[in-house]
């Protein structure tokens, strides 16, 4: 749809606001270097470092933990870029689109679900930023050595201990971010484009890449470029650990998979949305094994396997290099909090009622319930964060990607009538305003890939739950194309 005109004159008033109908032509902007430099405001931070560690310390081999990263990636890019399709060809955000699988009252459900994991992301990204600031801030002082290595000789360094390092320092770095993401959204407003959020990409992205690669080669050149023996696997080869890590990383961003619409509605052509986001895999895989060869080249200067590049440039980088990077990093965690964790929840919680709540409302909502989360408390262990993190948010994320990009690519064959996204009792009223198969769909496959955690311990269950994010996304393409043609919907 080129604009507005045709829908606004026929759409149900109680369904819809400003923000969320389609763009204007004229603020499709955003080309292929745009959503480069997104993706890599988004991929290239302190979490992309700590990955590859995170499967070499559940017992993989480094290779197979890179590899493992690398193909998660590569298999959500797949819906990703589908479900994108939608939001460059209409101008639609997510929710809206979502309206087409789920109905128009069911699509509530997975914007819920989506926004409560994204707000999530939210709280854990704000905790990595606040940890740098202490760094900072510990640094300057000339207290760094006094309180982050008895952390470090404990084993119990992380972005979660040491945030809270000082705790009037956190409480006032905490509530000064999420003031400052506030203000920055509502000076990136909707009906221009987001520019703001485009031109901030544009420049921090290049500073993201510059950060990790400092690390690297500095650490590289202090240690003569010899890794000495690469890190032994912690524990025997596990194929099901292999595969739960695989999933682990395919869950990483499904929030994205699901939520990409939101920024590449403004994108100038089909083209530049899925150029653009190629960058997603690649850095996982260069930053991975930056990170591999980074950390072990350390281990001659700290003498310990340091993970987390924030606390590992603290402790090895001189300070001007080390000021550089932390502040870039600083900037990329804004970043990716921003575009990835407060943006897309906003859409979402407008869904629920977007007659009263516009997306900037649903934005503060959204930071109140990552408040009351607290998922910055999975950041203290790899098995808490991949195991009771990204499995468990993935396997629902799985299920709701699984539907739609059946219903886009099968049922609906990427098309969509944009009129009936915004009038009730249009084709996508489907039953009642939701949709059965989508509904049905989920809730049986939740109940099965979740059952090992409600205490029903069957082998090959417990199996599926493993990889809830894999499982999900391929039953819930399945069964719901075999519903949709046993209820003879459309």
């Amino acid at each position: 749809m080129e604009n507005n005109e045709k829908v606004e004159s026929s759409f149900n008033s109680t369904i819809t606001n400003e923000d969320i109908l389609p763009v204007n032509t004229s603020l499709k902007k955003w080309g292929a270097l745009d959503f480069g430099m997104i993706w890599t405001v988004m991929s290239v931070g302190v979490l992309t470092w700590e990955y590859p560690w995170f499967g070499i310390f559940l017992g993989l081999p480094w290779g197979v933990s890179l590899l493992m990263e690398f193909l998660g990636n590569v298999i959500t890019l797949v819906p990703m870029i589908i479900q994108s399709h939608a939001g460059a060809k209409y101008g639609l955000a997510e929710p809206q689109i979502t309206r087409t699988r789920w109905g128009i009252w069911g699509a509530q459900l997975p914007s819920i679900v989506r926004s409560i994991i994204g707000t999530g992301w939210w709280g854990i990204q704000l905790f990595i930023f606040t940890e740098i600031v202490a760094g900072i801030y510990l640094y300057a002082t000339g207290n760094l050595d006094k309180v982050v290595m008895p952390l470090v000789k404990s084993g119990s360094a992380n972005s979660y201990t040491i945030s809270l390092a000082d705790p009037s320092l956190f409480w006032g770095v905490f509530v000064s971010v999420v003031v400052a993401e506030l203000v920055f959204l509502y000076f990136s407003p909707i009906k221009k484009g987001q520019e703001t959020l485009r031109k901030f990409s544009l420049i921090v992205g290049p500073l993201s890449i510059a950060s990790l690669t400092s690390i690297f080669l500095y650490e590289g050149f202090k240690a003569g470029w010899n890794v000495g023996a690469l890190p032994p696997a912690f524990g025997p080869f596990s194929l099901i650990a292999a595969l739960s890590f695989l999933a682990g990383n395919t869950a990483n961003w499904l929030t994205m998979a699901i939520s990409m619409p939101d920024l590449v509605r403004f994108s100038k052509s089909q083209k530049a949305q899925m150029y653009g986001q190629l960058v997603l895999p690649i850095t996982y895989a260069v930053f991975g094994f930056m990170s591999v060869m980074g950390t072990l080249f350390a281990y001659s200067l700290v003498h310990s396997t340091i993970i987390d590049p924030v606390l590992l440039s603290l402790l090895t980088l001189p300070a001007p290099l080390l000021m550089f990077v932390l502040f870039s990093l600083l900037l990329e965690t804004f970043g990716v909090n921003t575009l990835a964790n407060l943006l897309p929840p906003g859409y979402d919680i407008s869904n629920i009622f977007p007659k009263k709540i516009s997306w900037f409302k649903g934005v503060i909502i959204a930071t109140v319930i990552g408040l009351a989360l607290g998922a910055w408390s999975f950041l203290g262990s790899a098995y808490n964060f991949v195991d009771n993190w990204l499995l468990a948010y993935g396997t629902a994320l799985g299920i709701i990607v699984g539907i739609n990009v059946a219903d886009y690519v099968v049922m609906k064959k990427f098309s969509l009538d944009t009129n009936a996204i915004f009038i009730k009792n249009s084709k996508y009223w489907y039953w009642k305003g939701i949709n059965p198969a989508s509904l049905i769909t989920f809730a049986v496959l939740s109940l099965i890939l979740y059952s090992p955690d409600l205490g029903l311990k069957v082998g090959f269950l417990e199996d599926l739950a493993q990889v809830g994010p894999l499982s999900g996304l391929l039953m819930g393409m399945m069964m719901y194309l075999v519903l949709m043609k046993v209820l003879k919907l459309k």
